[in-house]
């Protein structure tokens, strides 16, 4: 059988690039990701990864378990959250990601609404800009984003992604005073 740690290795292959990026967004030595990743292709039976100068690139037999992996993993999120539902308590961590201007402006006081009314959830706050946080969560390092968005300048959209409008603000120019003739 194959290794669920193993499939999300190689589907964070895919998503970053690199067995560096890899090692790096999930705290393992490259070293470690290349051993885990050859364990996998002994698993699976077939060749996983080809070497391409000092990089490498995933197989088709790679790329048809890394879609297998992308379902797998959402249906074992899925158990998690409807585990989770059952109990009478609500617990766990919550990774947000979130542009500063948002940070200072929204979260102290949610931050303080949800330690009293969820008083076993663990919040964890990353600042970052809309894009990459988009990405990040989309990939699975964080739960929550939030972004903005200006007209005219749309974030990249993941389908995979729900999107919950939050607030609007309006966008006003500050100049100086027409200098007198």
């Amino acid at each position: 059988m194959l290794d669920v740690r193993r499939l999300r290795l190689l589907r964070e292959l895919k998503i970053r690039g690199t067995l560096a990026e890899v090692a790096d967004a999930l705290q393992y030595s490259p070293s470690s990701v290349s051993q885990q990743l050859a364990l996998l292709e002994k698993e699976a039976g077939v060749p996983l990864l080809r070497k391409t100068g000092r990089r490498v690139q995933l197989t088709p037999q790679a790329e048809v378990l890394v879609a297998h992996t992308a379902h797998l993993l959402e249906t074992l999120e899925q158990a998690e959250a409807d585990l989770a539902a059952s109990l009478t308590t609500v617990t766990g961590t919550v990774r947000i990601a979130v542009f500063q201007s948002a940070a200072l402006a929204l979260m102290p006081d949610t931050l303080t609404r949800m330690a009293a009314s969820y008083p076993e959830v663990r919040i964890e706050m990353t600042q970052r800009e809309p894009e990459t946080a988009l990405h990040e969560t989309w990939a699975r390092d964080f739960d929550l984003v939030i972004a903005e968005q200006y007209p005219g300048h749309a974030a990249p959209r993941y389908t995979e992604l729900d999107r919950v409008r939050l607030t609007s603000d309006a966008i006003r120019l500050a100049v100086p005073p027409a200098s007198p003739e």
